[in-house]
Order: C-alpha cells, then sequence, then structure tokens
C-alpha cells in the first residue's frame, strides 16, 4: 500500500487544507467526507468516546475513500502517540503543546529513529505492505505532527516551540486560548484575535506551517479571512455540518425565508 500524506504535501506546497473532527464513529460519515472532498479528518480521542479499535475501523474506510486520517490524541504521552499511528493513523494531533519540551517529546514519540523513539511493531509494517527499512524511512517522511496551541502561555512560549524540527502544523485552538484568556467563547475578542494574529505572523516569519481551529459552523468566510493572513489548516465538527444541512433542508421544505 503506498505510503503517501496527500495533506501534508498539499500544505508544503502552500495550500490550505480542510478537514472534518469526528466526534463519534461512522463509516458512512468518513465515505461522504471523502467523496465530497475534504482534505483530512480526524478522530478526536480528546474530547470525545473514541479509542484505538474504533479509530482503526474508521482508518480504513477513510483510505479506501482518499482522506487523510488523523487523530487528536487524549495526552501527550508516547504510549497514547504510539497507540494511534500504530492504529494506521497519517497523523496525530497534540492537543495542550504549550512549551518547547512538550513538542520535542511529541516528535520523539511520533518519529522512529534516528527522529525520534518511536518503537516498530509488525503489524504497522504488514498494513504497509512495504520492507522495515521502506516503511520506516516513509513512515518518518509523511507521518504529520500537528501542535496545538491552546493556551495564552503557549503564545508567549511560541519562538521556541517554532524552533522545534518535526512539527509539522501549529494549531491555534481558539476554544481553550479564549478560555486562557478569561474570554470563553469570546472567539473575536480583540485580545483574542491579536493573540492569533501574533501567532499567525510569528509562523510565517519561522517558514511554519500554522491553522487555526474553531471555525463557526455559519461563518465559513472566517476560514477565508485567516487563509489571507496566512494560515492554511482547518476543521469543521461532523455534527455541526449536519446540523447546518438538516436546518437547512427543513427551513427550505417549510418555506421559510
Amino acid at each position: 500500500m503506498p505510503f503517501y500524506n496527500k495533506t501534508k504535501q498539499k500544505l508544503e506546497a502552500g495550500d490550505a487544507v480542510i478537514g472534518v473532527r469526528m466526534d463519534y464513529a461512522s463509516a458512512d460519515i468518513v465515505e461522504i467526507m471523502g467523496q465530497v472532498g475534504y482534505d483530512f479528518l480526524y478522530y478526536d480521542c480528546e474530547h470525545a468516546p473514541m479509542n484505538e479499535e474504533t479509530n482503526a475501523e474508521m482508518i480504513r474506510v477513510a483510505e479506501l475513500v482518499g482522506i487523510t486520517p488523523m487523530v487528536r490524541v487524549y495526552e501527550n504521552t508516547p504510549a497514547c502517540i504510539l497507540r494511534a499511528l500504530d492504529s494506521g493513523a497519517m497523523g496525530v494531533i497534540i492537543p495542550h503543546c504549550n512549551t518547547k519540551e512538550e513538542a520535542e517529546a511529541a516528535v520523539r514519540a511520533a518519529k522512529y529513529p534516528p527522529m525520534g523513539e518511536r518503537g516498530i511493531a509488525g503489524r504497522s509494517i504488514r498494513m504497509s505492505g512495504m520492507a522495515p527499512a521502506d516503511y520506516v524511512e516513509a513512515a518518518n517522511r509523511e507521518t504529520m505532527i500537528v501542535a496545538m496551541v491552546e493556551e495564552e502561555r503557549a503564545i508567549e512560549n511560541l519562538d521556541e516551540i517554532l524552533e522545534v524540527d518535526g512539527i509539522d502544523v501549529i494549531w491555534v485552538g481558539r476554544g481553550d486560548l479564549s478560555l486562557s484568556m478569561g474570554l470563553p467563547g469570546q472567539y473575536t475578542h480583540t485580545k483574542v484575535e491579536a493573540a492569533i494574529s501574533t501567532a499567525i505572523e510569528k509562523a510565517r516569519a519561522a517558514g511554519k506551517i500554522i491553522g487555526v481551529g474553531a471555525m463557526p459552523p455559519n461563518d465559513p468566510e472566517t476560514v477565508v479571512r485567516f487563509t489571507k493572513q496566512g494560515a492554511q489548516f482547518f476543521s469543521i465538527t461532523n455534527l455541526n455540518l449536519f446540523k447546518i444541512a438538516a436546518k437547512d433542508w427543513l427551513d427550505k421544505a417549510k418555506g421559510i425565508k
């Protein structure tokens, strides 16, 4: 099976990517998201009741429809990251990666030697259908690491975080960032917006890819706005997508303007 991460390649080419956060397992939803053209999806093991066994089955569906499967792990530990990647994920999203040391720990856990310290498993090699040496080289090249900066102190530490080799995307979590600033849910507050703009400017100056989280379901123009600022990585929750579609259909059926 070819080991190729099309989302990572698009980002490196300078394109923006849009994914879907999966809050529960559904092969049908994964299939639909791949068919309509989303770039990636991620299984949220931090906030949702997902596990490695469920992820493995959903990852197989994602591969069939050409959408990049990722996992947001519930904690930044070697065992947690290892199990997510050995389930077949093409990337891991690390929550609350607020210091350089935490970013370095994620890289060590997600990459094989000499880049990191990830242990190898026969299952991973078998799934790839590659020789061990070829698999390790491909996995180190194609596996994505997305570091979520979600607290005010992470913005303060961003210069050091950006120095860490192996982090593919810095992702600003607007929800937790606004919470840490004493402004829960106030994503457009001037202080929150200023922190995000600072993060984007610093990442772009360092030649790093950056994204912004918590995209509003009723305002896709927010993605366009952040793209113009230089951000490239975005997502929307599957439940919000279906809520919007369901309400739109119902309103039209009832003739509501």
